[in-house]
């Protein structure tokens, strides 16, 4: 198995995403081996010159062939020596050993990106040594990281490539849940890609209003609006951040999210303020609303979806706006192209209200006749 293509792991380079981000974990386990980050190996002399022995019966030819061609070397001392440095500074690489005889089998490198505030985006690449081959090994290892990232509750892209032919790894990924994704792949690399959600449950179930005050610029929307109730969908709402404070103004809410933790707080709240609002426990990518809204209200939500899972909500969802009504969005910069596209594409004309590099506001202006919203 390789990376996306052959400079990949050249090129990479890790940011630093604080103590939570995913290629700081030190070590997980799986039933036969244990991978651990070999920075305090490569940083010791005796650790290190024991650790090049040992890469001298994992680095073979044979091993290093389907790998990218910045990954190939020769097998002295110092050719090895550098590859480590190499490696060390473009990825995070764990060592990946026999539980029961601390022997080294191959290695796991994570190459990872920060894409956004709860979603990082990890490249990865492993290898194994020729006596470690047809016995499971790869398959267990990344079904153990995959297991890792969803007990930490980060939200995480992996994307693994695989060169066309090399059938065995793509096995590999797709035992463990991984995707073929047609748009990075090009005639020589498969690349594969599996999407965890950062886990919200876990957050709301510890702290209450985790995510602090509703969002200014929907404050002031909605203030404007005090005087004329209006039916709002808020999707992705967690523990009704903005929900709460557009009740108290007298509008009506549907509040959606996955989180049962979230909308049970959401749901207590409005009880007891006697506030008109509705929370629903719902995979925000499959939830069909009933009726038509005046406001769909995406606050920071899609950027935690992968790219085409955010513009099928968005696109399923404007159907459900009402005539003259809008559309609300506050979310990553590097997204809103998409979403104008999505919105401009569809079969209503929108007028554009409000257009930052953070935030787009539109509203309907004219509903083709015939268009079925109950869809």
């Amino acid at each position: 198995m390789r990376a996306h293509c052959q400079d990949t792991f050249r090129d990479f380079a890790i940011q630093d995403t604080g103590a939570d981000a995913m290629t700081q974990a030190k070590r997980f386990e799986t039933v036969r081996m244990q991978a651990e980050s070999w920075s305090e190996t490569i940083n010791s002399n005796d650790q290190r010159s024991a650790l090049v022995e040992e890469l001298k019966d994992v680095l073979t030819p044979l091993v290093l062939r389907h790998l990218p061609e910045p990954l190939q070397m020769s097998e002295t001392h110092p050719a090895i020596d550098e590859w480590i440095t190499s490696r060390a500074a473009e990825s995070n690489v764990m060592l990946v050993r026999d539980r029961a005889s601390d022997r080294l089998l191959g290695l796991l490198i994570l190459a990872e990106f920060v894409d956004s505030e709860f979603l990082t985006t990890v490249h990865l690449g492993y290898l194994f040594s020729e006596g470690a081959w047809g016995k499971g090994y790869a398959t267990e290892l990344i079904a153990g990281l995959v297991t890792w990232c969803k007990g930490e509750g980060q939200s995480v892209q992996l994307f693994g490539g695989v060169e066309n032919g090399n059938t065995a790894s793509s096995r590999v990924l797709q035992k463990n849940g991984f995707e073929l994704v047609e748009d990075l792949s090009d005639a020589t690399t498969e690349m594969f890609g599996l999407y965890i959600p950062y886990d919200f449950d876990k957050l709301y179930g510890s702290t209450p209003q985790a995510l602090g005050e509703p969002t200014q610029l929907f404050v002031d929307f909605f203030k404007q609006h005090a005087g004329n109730p209006l039916r709002v969908l808020d999707i992705g709402c967690g523990q009704g951040r903005d929900a709460i404070f557009i009740g108290r103004l007298g509008h009506r809410i549907v509040g959606v999210d996955l989180s049962p933790n979230g909308i049970r707080d959401l749901n207590e709240a409005a009880h007891r303020e006697n506030l008109s609002i509705e929370g629903v426990v719902s995979d925000i990518r499959t939830f069909v609303p009933d009726g038509e809204f005046d406001v769909l209200l995406l606050d920071r939500t899609l950027h935690m979806l992968s790219e085409k899972d955010r513009l099928i909500v968005l696109e399923r969802l404007i159907g459900r706006v009402s005539d003259g009504g809008w559309v609300l969005i506050s979310d990553e910069p590097e997204n809103m192209q998409g979403f104008k596209e999505v919105i401009t594409s569809s079969a209503d004309a929108w007028e554009m209200a409000l257009d930052k590099p953070e935030a787009l506001f539109v509203r309907q202006s004219g509903r083709e006749h015939g268009s079925d919203t109950e869809a």
